[in-house]
């Protein structure tokens, strides 16, 4: 099977891509209701043979304490989505450089609001310049990520209907 299993809050906020066997326990101990499926994968439970779910709703609210996420290279990669923030290219796990906004050796930390995922080619054009030395642009302000990052790489399927519990758009 392999596919990813969005789970939501009883309120539909949602809370993490979860793995098959989790989901399977949240269903035998009826924790979840099923919102949406996987097509053509059928699954026998309890109720029947229904299609494998791709999206589950607990039955009960959980409170999330979201802690300040802890910078990492990986996580500046999650927060921009694999892409450069300046040519706007997709970029896969060996593509992918960061970049320093300010660069070290002007005084530049490594921090989520100094640093961007750029490619090599891009990353190499600035150089230890600044952007305006550089004559270059982000795509997007870089901010720090507010709570858990959800990443689905380009190899995982995407299901239509997530879509609606990312603000309408695929962000991944």
């Amino acid at each position: 099977m392999s596919k990813k299993i969005l789970l939501l809050n009883s309120t539909c906020e949602v809370l993490s891509f979860i793995s098959e066997r989790k989901a399977i326990k949240l269903l035998f101990k009826d924790k979840v209701d099923i919102i949406s499926t996987w097509p053509d994968m059928p699954f026998s439970y309890k109720r029947g043979v229904v299609n494998f779910p791709a999206t589950l709703r607990l039955k009960y609210f959980v409170k999330k304490n979201y802690s300040q996420l802890t910078f990492s290279r990986k996580a500046v990669f999650k927060r921009d989505r694999f892409s450069c923030q300046y040519c706007g290219k997709f970029l896969k796990s060996g593509q992918v450089t960061v970049d320093h906004i300010i660069p070290k050796s002007l005084g530049g930390n490594s921090s989520f609001q100094n640093c961007v995922t750029a490619c090599y080619t891009c990353n190499n054009k600035k150089g230890s310049r600044t952007l305006e030395q550089a004559n270059m642009v982000l795509m997007s302000k870089p901010l720090i990520p507010a709570g858990y990052l959800h990443y689905i790489s380009e190899s995982d399927q995407w299901h239509d209907e997530w879509s609606d519990f990312f603000g309408g758009e695929r962000k991944f």
